[in-house]
């Protein structure tokens, strides 16, 4: 395994700054947001309250869209500047899921051995600072899932906008359609498939980081509130 992903100089018990507050703020305002979405978006395509009275009393879809809406392009926005500052003024961990040094012979070979890890054929993990092979390719999958839902979103409300910067995001579905045809049900399709995909890679994301936080040689959980990681004793 590289020794750059490694960090056998230090010492047990003693912990190292790797997450900076601004990636932190953008990975809780991250996971609020997801939540958000999964559940207003599925309201959206499948609303399940029969709401009795006038529309305009309960506006029930109104404030369900808002809320949707809103999640949205805070998502978006946290991410483009989290990006933004990854690569301007972040430290060498904020780089990790930006820049994946897949030119690297080390980098699969430490790929390997982390599948190697989580398939239970390796007696010991590797103790990485930030986060390893399998979490860099993982986290990049996820958010090429986020791209998709973000750009189907951003054509979808550039349809009914008047703004000129969200009408320009018009092209998305105007490209769907070109290229798949229909009236725009295929955005709304690859919109839904990207949520489900997300859903999935959420899920498979919480299992890996608990457990790495349990069998790993590293804190994890808890560097996402303090920024830490922390080198356990065996």
């Amino acid at each position: 395994m590289s020794e750059q992903h490694l960090l056998p100089q230090l010492p047990m018990g003693k912990s190292i700054y790797v997450y900076q507050l601004p990636i932190r703020i953008w990975h809780w305002v991250m996971v609020a947001c997801v939540i958000v979405l999964i559940v207003t978006g599925y309201i959206i395509g499948k609303p399940w309250l029969s709401v009795t009275g006038e529309p305009y009393d309960t506006f029930y879809m109104g404030y369900t869209r808002m809320a949707h809406f809103i999640a949205g392009f805070v998502l978006i926005i946290s991410t483009v500047l989290r990006y933004i500052y990854g690569l301007v003024w972040g430290n060498r961990f904020s780089r990790e899921l930006i820049i994946v040094p897949v030119w690297s012979k080390d980098w699969w070979n430490d790929l390997w051995q982390d599948v190697r890890w989580y398939l239970f054929l390796n007696k010991e993990c590797a103790a990485h600072v930030g986060h390893n092979p399998l979490a860099q390719l993982g986290m990049g999958t996820g958010m090429i899932f986020m791209l998709v839902i973000m750009l189907t979103g951003l054509g979808m409300y550039a349809q009914d906008s008047h703004v000129p910067f969200i009408r320009f995001f018009a092209f998305v579905q105007d490209w769907i359609n070109n290229w798949f045809g229909g009236n725009g049900q295929m955005t709304r399709s690859l919109h839904r498939l990207g949520m489900l995909l997300l859903i999935t890679f959420v899920t498979v994301h919480l299992y890996m980081v608990i457990r790495e936080e349990i069998m790993g040689k590293t804190t994890l959980v808890s560097s996402m509130f303090s920024g830490f990681r922390e080198r356990r004793k065996p």
